[in-house]
């Protein structure tokens, strides 16, 4: 392994790829930190521009916007009370009252380092843990990756931040839109209503830009935009100090490690990392009065978490094909794009690619950093953006990028009905991300179950025989038994909790 990491170097930090890392961490930033813009519409506008790429310089750019985006979104939440993206709304709580006193600078110079240091420990985990892990995917045969897949869409309702009951129906929306395209065994065309365009299945670049991109300015023309001009406050100096940095050193490792951890767990985000970071930053914390009075220790907990689930989103998607959230999801049809097939082969077969590609990811957070601490009064102004404009420039991208793609024109309608389909999901109250997990995860059920059928018919068993015959088979299905046990029980809570909330008032 180590050969082909002293190998990547050469193609990592050659002159012209650093570039190219470097644009995507300051365009990835500037997209963050533009209130209305996540950082999954941030890939999925930005993809598009890989297509006449090399897949190192591709994968690189896209790394570069993949940190920046994470990190960006905390730049409206600390200075205008507005997140970025949902990962920063945490950061949100503590960074904006920081402003409130004065101390935007040391809030958001927490937040720079905090992005920097958690961002490489979950790159680290990444370099060292992916290629361990597609060895041994290497030995997962149909069954086992079967229920692996099942797994990682029931842990959508289980560890999701909103209404489970919601998280699931919008999985299982996704496994149907899944299912659109050729039997993977039959050849027989589904669901495709004569259009050529999904011959080969739903394509997963036009659903990521019309479920967010095309649903996002439909939100954005809803709303009534920004009706006032916000004035940015002084920042000062952004440097934290070594004393600071010292005083929490404990909170950089714990949040970083959590959110290499929560990267892991297929649909899980950014999101869900930062608040789990800050509310244990919170626990252990010796102030933990000052927390939601402006706390930097609060700001340093929430980011190092989210910026760690880079790295951690990233394992399951390169090595199982299995994204972590709907981001890596997104960076996964960059993948596609260039003919590479997410999987255990991929370290084997294409490691002079997917090495230089992570480890242009450590250059990808110094980048942002430097960015950030030399030109943020600069950065920063893009919180100003009126989201009319934001919706008429993310329109246009989407429709170049959806076009773009394969240049059919059927693309741009299926994005656009996708965007409707998500503007109401959104208002609703469904998440999105599980629908992109279950285009790309249900493929992969599917062909893996009918080898599992046609194994177990060849033995004179039933597929449930089969499974129950495999160790690794019963434990995974034990797992999202659990897992979908704990989704109601979760749900039911919820429900409780509410009632009595309304009762007391």
């Amino acid at each position: 392994m180590f050969d082909l990491i002293i190998a990547g170097m050469g193609d990592a930090f050659e002159p012209m790829n650093l570039l190219l890392i470097f644009a995507g961490a300051v365009l990835g930033t500037v997209f963050g930190a533009t209130p209305g813009v996540s950082a999954t519409l941030s890939m999925a506008l930005l993809v598009p521009l890989t297509f006449g790429m090399t897949p190192v310089h591709g994968l690189s750019f896209l790394g570069g916007v993949y940190c920046g985006a994470i990190y960006g979104g905390s730049i409206s939440s600390i200075l205008i009370n507005v997140p970025g993206t949902p990962a920063a709304v945490a950061t949100m709580l503590d960074g904006y009252e920081l402003t409130k006193k004065g101390q935007a600078g040391k809030a958001l110079g927490g937040a720079i380092t905090a992005s920097f240091f958690g961002g490489q420990i979950g790159v680290l985990v990444l370099l060292v843990a992916a290629p361990l892990v597609a060895a041994a995917a290497l030995h997962i045969r149909s069954a086992e990756f079967f229920w692996i897949v099942v797994f990682a869409m029931s842990t959508v309702g289980a560890i999701g931040g909103g209404s489970v009951t919601k998280g699931l129906i919008a999985a299982v929306l996704g496994l149907i839109l899944g299912a659109v395209g050729t039997h993977p065994f039959t050849g027989s065309l589904r669901f495709t209503f004569d259009l050529p365009a999904l011959y080969e299945g739903f394509p997963v670049i036009v659903g990521i830009v019309g479920l967010f991109s095309i649903s996002q300015v439909l939100y954005l023309c809803h709303g009534k935009g920004m009706d006032k001009q916000i004035d940015i406050p002084t920042i000062g100096s952004l440097w934290p100090g070594w004393p600071e940095i010292m005083r929490v050193k404990a909170t950089y490792i714990r949040s970083a490690v959590i959110g290499t951890f929560v990267g892991l767990l297929p649909g899980a985000g950014a999101d869900i990392a930062s608040f789990i970071g800050r509310n244990e930053a919170q626990r252990f914390s010796k102030n933990p009065e000052e927390y939601g009075k402006g706390s930097y220790e609060g700001v340093v907990g929430a980011e190092a978490a989210n910026n760690a689930v880079v790295g951690g989103s990233l394992v399951p998607a390169l090595t199982l094909g299995i994204p972590g959230n709907a981001v890596s999801a997104a960076l996964m049809g960059g993948l596609l794009i260039h003919g590479l097939l997410p999987g255990p082969r991929l370290f084997t077969e294409q490691a002079g690619i997917i090495y230089p590609f992570i480890l242009s990811l450590f250059a990808a957070n110094l980048f942002f950093a430097l960015a950030a601490f030399g030109g943020l009064k600069y950065l920063a102004k893009v919180v100003l953006i009126p989201q009319g404009v934001l919706a008429a420039s993310v329109a246009v991208l989407s429709f170049l990028g959806a076009y773009a793609y394969r240049n059919m024109m059927e693309d741009v309608w299926l994005m656009l009905f996708l965007g409707v389909i998500g503007y109401v999901l959104r208002r609703t109250g469904f998440p999105l991300a599980p629908i992109i997990l279950g285009i790309i995860l249900g493929p992969l059920a599917e062909s893996n179950l009918e080898r599992v059928m046609t194994i177990a018919n060849a033995r004179g068993m039933s597929a449930m025989q089969y499974f129950m015959s495999n160790t690794i088979t019963v434990v995974f299905m034990v797992l999202t038994v659990a897992a979908l046990i704990y989704s109601v029980v979760r749900e039911i809570r919820h429900h409780r909790s509410g009632k009595a909330m309304l009762t007391e008032e």
